[in-house]
């Protein structure tokens, strides 16, 4: 059976959502990130950068949750979910996945790490830190662009 572990605030959901449509039996091994938003070492000693989502599968522990698609739909999707290997559908295929994490990822964490910076920061200098100005300036209306751009009845390419 596949473990998927989970870290909070990652994104381990995609993972369960593929299993869940391949119908592929799993269990949940959740993880709580420490005070300082880390991986706790339980999950180092799953996967050495404590990333999350990290499955494994027999002998096969991987992380990283492109590679982990990847090896799942090859494994047991039985042709579900297959990117086609030529056409226009490749094309689609090919420029959303690498638009996903090298495009719109970084603006996603960026945005996550607006909302957390406060939070930690001490108490008398939590005004300077709250990053408003960058949030609602820059990254806000990034984000807008991007998720017109991934709504319906666009193109990629």
């Amino acid at each position: 059976m596949i473990t998927v572990h989970h870290l909070n605030n990652s994104r381990s959901q995609r993972i369960l959502w593929l299993l869940e449509e391949l119908e592929v039996p799993y269990q949940v091994k959740q993880y709580k990130r420490a005070a300082d938003f880390r991986a706790p070492k339980e999950l180092l000693e799953v996967s050495p950068l404590g990333k999350s989502p990290a499955i494994t599968d027999d002998s096969i522990t991987l992380a990283e949750s492109g590679a982990i698609i990847e090896y799942l739909i090859s494994k047991y999707g039985s042709g579900k979910f297959q990117a086609p290997t030529s056409g226009p559908g490749y094309l689609h295929n090919l420029y959303f996945l690498h638009y996903a994490e090298g495009s719109l990822m970084p603006l996603w964490v960026q945005r996550v790490t607006y909302d957390v910076i406060p939070q930690k920061t001490p108490l008398l200098i939590r005004p300077i830190a709250k990053l408003t100005n960058l949030k609602k300036h820059i990254l806000q209306p990034e984000l807008k662009k991007h998720f017109a751009f991934v709504g319906p009845g666009h193109a990629c390419v």
